[in-house]
């Protein structure tokens, strides 16, 4: 099967030791990467993933240009990049022209890490601008603040129903009830990221029945996981072939790579 994936994370060379080492510690859990793009591509070749989609955060405005410069450098046949903003960056609507510019196919938004709630009427604006033009892509659901609640997310939908949403780690990175609660089912894509180190395929299996097969995504988290570990245990859910292809490769490329050359 060819494979997608559309949660990836690489940082400069420079930082990538330091950036692993601050994951690390943030979750309490072993990274598996270097972080560098080098050993992405060696992850994505070794376990035969064709493309990718990768993202950095600007946990500071004063680096939401530099990021997405950073990231629209990656960009060929098999590689997309979403973009960075932030909810103190002022000219967002400049930006967001700068980033379609680019070649950037979405916007990654880490509320726990970038400091709002994914509710906060400040961001409306940047949410209102993106609608019918970019996806985002949310970390959503960490019990480690409340930044993220699946509930937040939930009312984002229902205030801006034109934009186009990615709820990572299946909606709920460590709130997978809540996830279920208020976004599993809702006319929204979800990745696949991060959940096999806690939930089991049977478990995983059971949250995907319940949402639109044509809506889920897979997505490794790199460099929290290699790509081998949540490739096999994606192949070994009790899910047909046709639905495993679409998780894999078609529901990602035809949002995100259809009419790239």
């Amino acid at each position: 099967m060819k494979v997608i994936d559309v949660h990836a994370h690489v940082f400069p060379k420079q930082v990538a030791q330091k950036a692993v080492d601050h994951l690390s510690t943030y979750y309490s859990y072993k990274m598996h990467g270097n972080g560098t793009f080098e050993d992405l591509l060696n992850s994505a070749k070794e376990a035969g993933v064709e493309k990718l989609v990768i993202h950095s955060t600007a946990t500071k405005a004063a680096q939401v240009e530099h990021i997405n410069d950073f990231t629209s450098g990656f960009i060929n046949e098999n590689i997309v990049g979403f973009g960075s903003l932030h909810r103190d960056y002022e000219d967002y609507e400049k930006e967001i022209e700068r980033i379609i510019l680019l070649g950037l196919k979405g916007i990654k938004l880490h509320p726990d890490f970038q400091l709002f709630d994914i509710d906060d009427e400040k961001m409306f604006p940047i949410y209102e601008c993106l609608e019918g033009r970019l996806p985002i892509l949310f970390h959503v659901g960490d019990n480690k603040s409340p930044h993220s609640h699946p509930k937040k997310l939930a009312r984002v939908m229902e205030l801006f129903p034109k934009l186009t949403v990615i709820g990572a780690h299946l909606g709920g990175y460590s709130q997978w009830e809540e996830a279920e609660e208020y976004l599993i089912g809702k006319n929204l894509y979800i990745d696949t990221s991060s959940v096999f180190r806690v939930l089991s395929e049977k478990e995983v299996t059971r949250i995907i029945n319940k949402h639109d097969i044509n809506k889920v995504l897979f997505g490794t988290d790199y460099p929290l996981e290699r790509h081998d570990y949540p490739l096999k245990h994606i192949l070994n859910l009790e899910l047909s072939d046709d639905k495993k292809e679409k998780i894999f490769y078609d529901n990602a490329y035809n949002l995100l790579f259809k009419g790239e050359k």
